[in-house]
């Protein structure tokens, strides 16, 4: 380009010369037009380069505006409006029913009709989110692991539970399951829901082994933190755990251990802890065989009716033939019957 410039100075020059005009003039007149169009060629590029930084921005606002979404939310007692981001929901997955499953999610008419299933159908029924689960194999059982998101009902508590749950139980189908074929606990909760009024039943014939077998999600029992210490083993037969009259009754009221009345059995059949098992201090050796399976089935706590000598000594033997998951309850019976938990008095005894 200044190449040419020059070239153009050069023959303007020589026309000037030839026309006797002053050089001077024109050598300063040719300076500032030489100027101006630089100037004009340098803003020209100035523009371009801004409106594309200006596109470039404008889309990146663009964008950031379908994703969030600024909105004032009145905070605190003098009214101050803050701008709260609100992120864009994302879509809703819905899951679809196959519809050769549909029946399982209408209403029946009679208890004849409410549809016995197995791992096919309960899966669907798991999967849809519109099931509720209900476990009927007992609370012990219940707290240990279950199906994710089943409620317990137990056969013996139905008639108290159902109203309880009416805001749990409605608008949903209704899934009792219990021990699989053979075991009729699941039937009996389903015809109890039925008389009650739910009509939107299913019961899982395959019951829990069917599901576990399939290595299908399962919840398991997680203890409160102030509560775990229950569930270890004693170091030694010399630290022994003694618990609490609350911590006693976590236990009891979650089936979480068996409560084991070391008295005498004259003592024992007047008054004992209700659901209590006799296990005699003067019998230990002769009923340690028949109550393996029991003394391992999950933390045991010992208890008599006095000052708790005759607890210590059975812990210890209990402990040395290798049960160690034991807790002590001293002067046991005294605090419970006081705080007015469920004790059995023989209305004969003297």
């Amino acid at each position: 380009m200044k190449k040419n410039m020059k070239k153009e100075n050069i023959k303007v020059i020589k026309k000037i010369k030839e026309k006797n005009i002053n050089p001077t003039f024109i050598k300063n007149s040719i300076d500032v037009v030489a100027k101006a169009i630089l100037i004009v060629f340098v803003s020209v590029i100035l523009s371009l380069i801004y409106t594309g930084i200006r596109a470039i921005v404008n889309a990146d606002k663009n964008k950031a505006q379908t994703t969030t979404v600024l909105t004032p939310v009145i905070e605190s007692s003098d009214q101050t409006s803050i701008l709260t981001p609100i992120p864009t929901p994302t879509a809703t997955v819905i899951y679809q029913i196959p519809s050769k499953y549909k029946y399982l999610f209408k209403a029946v008419n009679k208890k004849e009709d409410i549809p016995k299933i197995h791992l096919e159908e309960a899966k669907v029924l798991f999967e849809s989110g519109k099931a509720l689960f209900i476990d009927t194999r007992g609370k012990f059982e219940y707290n240990q692991s279950h199906i994710p998101g089943a409620v317990e009902i137990s056969v013996g508590e139905a008639a108290s539970k159902i109203p309880q749950m009416a805001d749990i139980l409605k608008d949903k189908v209704l899934v009792p399951y219990c021990h699989g074929a053979g075991c009729h606990l699941s039937d009996k909760v389903a015809y109890a829901l039925y008389d009650a009024g739910y009509r939107k039943i299913a019961i899982y014939f395959g019951g829990w082994p069917e599901w576990t077998n399939a290595k299908m999600p399962i919840e398991e029992y997680q203890s409160p933190e102030q509560f775990k210490h229950l569930f270890l083993e004693a170091d030694n037969e010399n630290k022994i755990v003694e618990i609490t009259l609350d911590e006693a009754k976590f236990l009891y009221d979650n089936m979480l251990a068996n409560f084991l009345d070391v008295d005498y059995t004259d003592k024992f059949n007047k008054i004992h802890i209700d659901r209590a098992i006799n296990f005699p201090i003067d019998k230990v050796d002769q009923y340690l065989p028949g109550y393996d399976n029991f003394l391992r089935q999950k933390p045991v706590v010992i208890y008599c009716h006095g000052s708790g000598g005759k607890s210590r000594t059975v812990a210890k033997k209990l402990y040395k033939a290798g049960y160690k998951k034991i807790l002590l309850f001293i002067q046991a019976l005294k605090k419970w019957e006081s705080a007015g938990y469920p004790v059995y008095k023989n209305p004969n005894a003297r």
